[in-house]
């Protein structure tokens, strides 16, 4: 059985500033570092796992690198299809700006946004590719709050 463990990464000052950060390569806080530090500690204590798999921003790679120190791997894959959804326009805005530079019906607009059936298209390929490629192992894929899931596949 292939067992994934889905970790998104820690805190940013844009996630602290309510800015949409999408794909813009923007570094861990302090907070997130530490959330970084809290997860690999929790996971050094309670699970075994394999593989470390990241996508290729900034703050993903960070978390994963903190997670790695703590449970003695390093990243072993990057991909760039677990990115966060690519905002278009609005990266570097918040809710507010938003509304005021282009009306609360902003979301109707095209400003450049991914489509949400090609975020997911590329994730299912990616989640099928690490079945397929790492069957039988425990990977933990970082990305995109933080909060931590495990996925068991057959």
């Amino acid at each position: 059985m292939t067992t994934l463990g889905l970790i998104r990464h820690g805190l940013t000052e844009w996630n602290s500033l309510g800015k949409a950060q999408g794909v813009s390569d923007i570094p861990l806080n302090e907070i997130g570092r530490k959330q970084a530090t809290n997860i690999g500690d929790r996971l050094s204590l309670e699970e075994q796992w394999e593989l470390i798999i990241t996508s290729d921003l900034f703050r993903a790679i960070e978390t994963a690198k903190i997670i790695g120190s703590k449970i003695g791997l390093p990243i072993s894959h990057i991909d760039e299809r677990i990115r966060e959804i690519n905002c278009g326009e609005i990266e570097g805005t918040t809710e507010e700006l938003r509304v005021r530079h282009w009306g609360s019906e902003w979301r109707n607009l095209d400003l450049g946004m991914e489509n949400f059936e090609e975020v997911s298209n590329r994730g299912i390929g990616f989640l099928k590719d690490i079945v397929c490629t790492y069957k039988g192992k425990r990977n933990l894929k970082l990305e995109g709050e933080f909060n931590y899931e495990k996925i068991r596949y057959s």
